[in-house]
């Protein structure tokens, strides 16, 4: 099957998954920028930090992740192709770690976290998303 993408406009579904990735770039953004500023603040009061050499691994990766996605989501008019491929890696990283916020920590929350990425993931990898980026 073909799809027809105008050269014009973005399909809305496209649009609406990179909006999206945008908005979770940027709530990841301060997140990560938040949770480090605290680990600093406790390691500062000579507190105790869990896991302290995961938890900034895992916080650095995440403020990565929010910069890439906030990239793409700059280039993604441009149509260049390794915008899709970039939002689906993130999403389909970010989908084993919600899984883990959700049922090993217990976080009701996270279940955004999980269904978000989801939905993104879908929407790039369907041919509306196939056929923009492919120019």
């Amino acid at each position: 099957m073909v799809v027809q993408v105008s050269e014009a406009r973005m399909p809305g579904s496209v649009k609406g998954a990179l909006v999206g990735a945008w908005l979770q770039g940027v709530a990841n953004f301060f997140a990560s920028s938040y949770y480090l500023t605290l680990v600093t603040d406790r390691l500062d009061h000579n507190q105790d930090v869990p896991h302290l050499g995961l938890a900034r691994f895992a916080l650095y990766m995440s403020l990565v992740a929010s910069v890439v996605l906030l990239v793409s989501g700059v280039f993604a008019r441009k149509r260049f192709d390794w915008v899709r491929i970039t939002v689906l890696v993130v999403e389909c990283m970010a989908l084993p770690f919600a899984l883990i916020n959700v049922f090993v920590v217990g976080v009701p929350a996270a279940v955004i976290g999980l269904v978000l990425p989801a939905l993104i993931a879908k929407t790039m990898l369907g041919a509306p998303a196939r056929a923009w980026f492919h120019r």
